[in-house]
């Protein structure tokens, strides 16, 4: 009884701190591949949520080239385009929040020109940019914009104009 008691003990202890092997003290390379793969699905998951991102033109007032994307670039005059996220569409005119991609705040309740984070609105009209859009109207706030046709989150389909 006692021999195997005692041969438990050493197999529990060689299976705790490993038997064999390098004897660099080098953690074993299975750890460092779960967690890699663990982390990156994470991150796609959180890209492939947002479609309520567009890239807009940011050169002023007096600019009408209109470009607006749903990926980073420049605009047709040649400046970086802004990133924000859409509040909501109105038929093919999108309210924007100026804050940036990463934000998701919502339009103030109590000042329409403003979102909740404190950044001015702008308007972008949507029509003749290529992009499909959710206009499911009321009170869906879905605000689904994408380069290519499909269906909104609210299930509609997206429209194009």
């Amino acid at each position: 009884m006692k021999q195997t008691s005692v041969a438990l003990l050493t197999v529990a202890i060689l299976a705790t701190l490993g038997c064999g092997g390098s004897s660099t003290g080098t953690a074993a390379p299975a750890d460092e591949t779960v967690q890699t793969a663990s982390a990156a699905p994470a991150v796609e998951a959180v890209a492939e949520a947002r479609h309520d991102v567009i890239y807009t033109c940011n050169c002023g007032p007096s600019c009408d080239c209109n470009t607006v994307a749903v990926e980073p670039g420049t605009c047709t005059c040649g400046k970086e385009l802004a990133g924000g996220h859409v509040l909501k569409v109105d038929g093919h005119v999108a309210t924007v929040c100026t804050c940036g991609a990463d934000c998701s705040c919502e339009l103030d309740p109590d000042d329409p020109t403003k979102c909740g984070c404190g950044k001015e609105v702008k308007t972008v009209d949507l029509d003749g940019t290529g992009l499909y859009y959710c206009n499911c109207g009321g009170s869906c706030k879905c605000n689904y914009v994408s380069d290519k046709p499909g269906t909104c989150s609210c299930g509609m389909e997206l429209v194009t104009s």
